[in-house]
């Protein structure tokens, strides 16, 4: 028969060493857990802060090249207006060169009417044939046929002139709406200058649990090492 002081030695050793190996296991166990839950933490952070710096930089290059465009749409504005203005002038110099032309050709016309009807007087004066009544009659019929040319010559240079107005009326309201068209072609996009991202919040590092005391296992098999030699006794 077996000495029941002898087993019970060994279970209660026996059971004290598995409790101690088996809390050891449990401990690395829950140690590897937080030590890879910080890893995965600290990763993220660093991911977390590589992506909010491309962001910040995406935002920057964006914002750069509205800038760009809107310049370009500004220098373009300033161009089409520049060129609107030469076109109003070229219009505009293109009318007053034909009311000139009308005003010119008046003038010549109303010298010529006017030595016409001075040669007409001469010869009737140096005719001698007509006396009294008859050669007034015939100066005031060249008279009236000067006045009627003269007023047919200044009605021409009046409607010229309505023409020469409404024709530089056109020019300037196309020139006015060119304007506004390439006004409104003007783009604005970047009003507003882009904010950096928020920091990004350092995660908290969890702490290792603090290795168990082998103090319980022992006491575990001290209590299984009586209870057998309680049983066999």
């Amino acid at each position: 028969m077996c000495d029941p002081i002898a087993l019970g030695i060994l279970s209660g050793v026996g059971s004290a060493v598995t409790g101690i190996a088996e809390q050891n296991r449990a401990h690395r166990a829950q140690v590897d857990a937080v030590n890879r839950s910080n890893q995965i933490a600290r990763q993220q952070y660093l991911n977390d802060i590589q992506i909010s710096a491309f962001n910040d930089q995406r935002k920057g290059e964006v914002f750069t090249a509205q800038l760009q465009a809107d310049a370009a749409s500004r220098s373009a504005f300033f161009k089409q207006r520049e060129l609107n203005q030469i076109e109003a002038n070229r219009a505009s110099e293109s009318a007053q060169q034909e009311l000139r032309e009308k005003i010119t050709e008046s003038l010549f016309s109303s010298q010529q009417n006017l030595a016409k009807s001075i040669q007409a007087q001469g010869t009737v004066l140096a005719s001698g044939q007509q006396a009294g009544q008859s050669m007034m009659l015939t100066l005031d019929q060249a008279e009236r046929e000067l006045g009627f040319a003269q007023a047919q010559l200044d009605a021409s240079i009046f409607d010229a002139t309505k023409a020469y107005g409404i024709k530089q009326f056109g020019v300037d309201l196309d020139q006015y709406s060119s304007d506004v068209s390439a006004l409104n072609r003007i783009t604005t996009s970047a009003a507003v200058a882009p904010s950096a991202s928020f920091k990004t919040i350092k995660p908290i590092k969890q702490n290792p649990p603090p290795k168990p005391s082998a103090l319980g296992p022992i006491m575990g098999g001290f209590s299984t090492g009586l209870s057998v030699y309680g049983g066999l006794k």
